[in-house]
């Protein structure tokens, strides 16, 4: 019988804590500090708004998920009574730009010329010539040849 307490006074607490985790702090129509309701979140906003005719913060705030404060706070230059049709409005902060894989430095092969060999190639490069030798074990320092392809990075 006594577990049968403990178990039910556990879900009692997991049950409150939950209640106050979610929660939205302060009056039903501001959200807690993260600075956007879940709602928002979960719609993918566009980065901005464009005023229509008769659009107002109120009902900019109604369609996008966001408070009027958030709206405030992301466009803190512009006078919330005196929005213009065609004006952009920031919605949300723009994300990290993403780059590319970051590309080695540099060719990825060198063809040889005359009068060349791994110990001047690994110098001009700036590659040892160990690397150089792991990387192109089908070729012989002692036979390296004019027009020779030397591979320097994978």
């Amino acid at each position: 019988m006594g577990r049968f307490f403990a178990l039910v006074a556990l879900l009692a607490v997991i049950g409150a804590v939950l209640v106050v985790a979610l929660t939205p702090i302060g009056r039903p129509d501001q959200h807690a500090v993260s600075g956007r309701s879940a709602d928002a979140r979960d719609r993918h906003l566009p980065v901005y708004w464009t005023v229509r005719p008769g659009d107002t913060f109120t009902m900019i705030a109604k369609k996008t998920g966001l408070s009027i404060t958030q709206l405030e706070a992301l466009n803190p230059t512009v006078d919330p009574n005196s929005i213009a049709p065609g004006q952009r409005l920031l919605l949300r902060r723009h994300p990290p730009v993403r780059h590319a894989a970051h590309k080695p430095i540099g060719p990825q092969f060198w063809t040889v010329k005359p009068g060349e060999s791994f110990g001047s190639i690994a110098a001009k490069t700036q590659i040892s010539i160990v690397t150089l030798e792991h990387l192109n074990p089908q070729l012989k320092p002692a036979t390296l040849q004019p027009g020779d392809r030397v591979r320097l990075r994978r």
